[in-house]
């Protein structure tokens, strides 16, 4: 597979919650169609503590992204995982458009080398801004992904998440 500077790689807690919610369609819609999952990521997220539901959605949208065999690591971390550093050197490799995760550490390591990141609240506040979903429907998929599904965020980032949603009900 050739290397395209439209390459969004994922990392496994958003495809997670976002299958939980059935929105996994919000990363190629909102932000391209070339993703790329990692084959140690696919294999995590298709875990046996998968639903059955939520395996069925995985295993459809991984049907529609490229699964990449790459074991390399650039980074050495005690605090990051092996599969969030194979991740971090092939986003940085490929030059990716966008880094897909959550994980705070991994985040801030992206960022400065360069990556744009967005993760599963990051998604659900471009699916608002841009219409794909209505701010109330973003409040409620928050909730349910805090009380169904485990979601832990701070209360300040939950405050922030509920001001940015009214203020695009308000523009």
């Amino acid at each position: 597979m050739p290397v395209s500077p439209n390459d969004i790689v994922c990392d496994a807690s958003p495809l997670i919650f976002l299958a939980k919610l059935d929105a996994l369609h919000l990363i190629q819609n909102l932000l391209g169609p070339r993703v790329i999952v990692l084959r140690c990521v696919a294999d995590e997220i298709l875990s046996p503590s998968a639903g059955a539901l939520e395996r069925r959605r995985l295993e459809a949208f991984l049907n529609t992204v490229y699964i990449v065999d790459f074991s390399e690591s650039g980074y050495e971390s005690r605090a990051l995982s092996q599969a969030d550093c194979r991740i971090l050197t092939y986003a940085v490799r490929v030059k990716a458009s966008w880094l897909v995760v959550d994980e705070r550490l991994l985040r801030r390591v992206a960022v400065s080398e360069g990556l744009r990141v967005v993760g599963f609240l990051g998604l659900l506040i471009e699916a608002a801004r841009s219409g794909a979903m209505s701010a109330e429907s973003v409040r409620q998929s928050v909730k349910t992904a805090i009380s169904a599904h485990h979601l832990r965020i701070s209360l300040q980032l939950y405050q922030q998440l509920i001001a940015r949603l009214e203020d695009i009900t308000e523009s």
